[in-house]
């Protein structure tokens, strides 16, 4: 901003920034016998990414049980019936975001 002596008035556009420490979530010993659920982000052949994903997941977790879901579009969140089911089924979920 110019002021009316030709000087310069420099604003600082940063802001106060409160920071909160939050844990990380408990892991997981191992995928065997857990339900994992891997959730399409319903962008394009990100379903071929998850299909190569869910394969090595059986193959080095036999006993590992997938529940896929794909949300409606890559520009909507995910239904919130779809999400509680998630939560409610699932030890671990896997979705992707990004190109």
């Amino acid at each position: 901003m110019t002021t009316a002596t030709g000087m310069i008035d420099l604003l600082d556009p940063t802001a106060d920034v409160e920071r909160a420490h939050i844990p990380l979530a408990r892991r997981i010993d191992s995928l065997n016998g857990k339900v994992v659920g891997l959730l399409d982000n319903g962008k394009s052949n990100f379903n071929h990414l998850l299909d190569d994903f869910e394969g090595m997941l059986k193959q080095e977790f036999p006993t590992v049980t997938v529940i896929r879901r794909r949300k409606p579009s890559v520009s909507s969140g995910c239904p919130a019936d779809t999400m509680k089911e998630l939560l409610e089924k699932c030890d671990a979920i896997i979705t992707g975001l990004g190109d």
